[in-house]
């Protein structure tokens, strides 16, 4: 596969950061629990994930020493998205709870499209993230070892979380809040992140 330039790994975080703040400006953020969750994931999976990837990218043509070092970023900055992620899906789940409670129901959790994709999503970067421990836990060189699988896994939880998110936005919500060519536009914009940070970890660029 052909190594991709810095400025084509470097382009996705900046058009997802703004997509996060698209959503984030839409749910109005802090505003109520639910807010949190569209902000948070947006926030880790669109702005956060894309210059982690690039920056595990940036290491492979680098020296020894900047390789450490950016790989090193690469796993705090997965960690942080993960987190972001994990606020997001807590936000979600206490917000359902609460509603099911204040009408005396019990809370259905993963029943759509949308959450199942992202209960898929979120798995799968579990997964990547597990083997990246057990892998800097076992390796001589904590931040030099190699796993296609870590990466593939990656990849396809990015995907797959892109799936979950434009099913939102070309849904009610968001004929709702971006209009038919917010709708199209924002879409357009995923698909071209998700292009930019997932095809090349599985060799398609």
């Amino acid at each position: 596969s052909v190594q991709p330039t810095m400025s084509t790994t470097a382009l996705a975080a900046p058009i997802g950061a703004t997509l996060a703040l698209v959503v984030a400006y839409k749910v109005k953020f802090t505003s109520t629990l639910f807010s949190y969750h569209p902000t948070l994931l947006s926030l880790g999976w669109l702005a956060i994930t894309p210059y982690a990837v690039h920056m595990v990218r940036e290491s492979k043509k680098a020296d020894k020493e900047a390789k450490v070092q950016k790989v090193q970023i690469h796993s705090v900055v997965n960690w942080i998205s993960y987190a972001a992620a994990a606020g997001g899906l807590f936000a979600i789940y206490r917000n359902k709870e609460l509603m099911a409670a204040s009408k005396g129901q019990i809370a259905k959790h993963l029943v759509s499209p949308h959450g199942k994709s992202g209960a898929v999503a979120t798995l799968l970067a579990t997964l990547s993230l597990g083997i990246a421990v057990k892998n800097a836990s076992t390796a001589k060189e904590p931040t030099l070892w190699k796993s296609k699988l870590h990466r593939v896994l990656g990849a396809m939880s990015y995907v797959v979380a892109g799936m979950s998110i434009l099913g939102v936005v070309n849904g009610p919500w968001g004929k709702r809040s971006l209009g038919e060519g917010g709708q199209k536009a924002f879409s357009a914009a995923v698909v071209l992140c998700q292009a930019l940070v997932a095809a090349p970890a599985v060799g398609l660029a």
